[in-house]
């Protein structure tokens, strides 16, 4: 059975090296990897259990971003000879990273970046990196964005 790499993808600085880092990975091994972007549906609520009327152009819009990113990143990738899927799922992050894609396609490992959200985001949102870590079927790498130590304040 081949092995997957799961990559969670949102274009930030954090998920280009998750990116590089699943390259590396796969340059050594047999593997497939599969770019996951997940449009967070979360963000398109309002206020305490309501949800506004969103105008389907502003769906539209996220989705065929997403999409062009993932396919950016999967030809980068096809070009040095690895196997790449790409996927685009809705809903909350947290859950489809660690529960509901790796279930579905079997994934062996998790690269995902740490974003560096505020610690108010973080605390109402809550951090995708602690949840899938804690939650995932399977092992999970989590690379920085940056080469600058963290300040532990």
């Amino acid at each position: 059975m081949t092995e997957r790499i799961l990559v969670a993808y949102d274009g930030s600085p954090a998920a280009g090296k998750a990116v590089a880092t699943a390259q590396a990975i796969a340059a050594q091994e047999d593997v497939v990897i599969d770019l996951l972007y997940v449009i967070d549906t979360r963000s398109y609520h309002v206020g305490l259990y309501q949800q506004p009327d969103v105008d389907g152009t502003i769906l539209y819009n996220a989705e065929t971003r997403a999409e062009l990113e993932l396919d950016e990143q999967a030809k980068k990738l096809q070009a040095q000879g690895l196997t790449v899927a790409y996927h685009l799922r809705f809903g909350n992050p947290r859950t489809v990273i660690a529960l509901d894609f790796p279930q579905e396609y079997h994934s062996s490992l998790i690269i995902l970046g740490r974003a560096t959200k505020h610690a108010a985001t973080r605390m109402f949102m809550g951090s995708v990196a602690s949840f899938v870590t804690e939650n995932a079927p399977c092992d999970v790498l989590i690379v920085t964005a940056s080469e600058a130590p963290v300040d532990p304040r």
